[in-house]
């Protein structure tokens, strides 16, 4: 990156490329702030949320400013970043709002008292669920103890249908060979 030298006033300055990036950015941020914030609110509809997505693409554009082809089209980028974001936080609150509501009919159906540590059983079973791989614990847990089907795991997972049930798969396969052992020496106990 070289120094370009500019004349203010009749004194040389010498300015750094990154002084540039900074001043087309802020150019950016005066002329698209307001207009932006009122596209993401009527996208979004909080207000708060709105700003808070707008900054997070102006901070988006400022990093990836030396990516960007075309700077004359930045405000076309720019506003592609805030519709982005949008679409994004939209379908965070949705997946949100599905594992709440399946979370809040789980606690409904669960004796008031039920409490995986009271049993043994539960508790052996919780214990081996633990040992799982952090992706197969997670899709267990989604799939037995929040209920969900697959399509949905994949989606919060971030992952295909098919990994979902081969992890599914391969979780139980171990912990059948951990519990078949503990389950059978149990019934020998009784």
């Amino acid at each position: 990156m070289g120094v370009r030298v500019a004349v203010e006033g009749g004194i040389r300055l010498l300015e750094r490329p990154e002084v540039d990036r900074e001043r087309a950015v802020a150019e950016l941020f005066d002329r698209n702030y307001a207009p932006l914030c009122r596209l993401a609110y009527v996208i979004i509809g909080d207000v708060q949320l709105a700003e808070e997505l707008v900054m997070d693409a102006l901070l988006k554009t400022y990093s990836a400013w030396g990516r960007i082809r075309d700077p004359a089209r930045s405000d076309a980028y720019l506003r592609r970043t805030v519709v982005n974001l949008c679409r994004s936080k939209i379908r965070r609150k949705v997946i949100e709002a599905r594992v709440n509501r399946t979370s809040y009919q789980r606690e409904e159906r669960k004796p008031s008292g039920w409490d995986p540590e009271l049993h043994e059983t539960s508790r052996l079973v919780w214990e081996a669920v633990r040992k799982l791989a952090p992706r197969q614990r997670a899709a267990v847990v989604l799939r037995y103890f929040e209920d969900l089907p697959e399509a949905q795991i994949a989606e919060i997972l971030d992952c295909s249908i098919g990994t979902v049930k081969s992890q599914l798969s391969k979780a139980r396969a171990r912990l059948e060979g951990e519990l078949q052992g503990t389950f059978s020496e149990q019934g020998e106990k009784r």
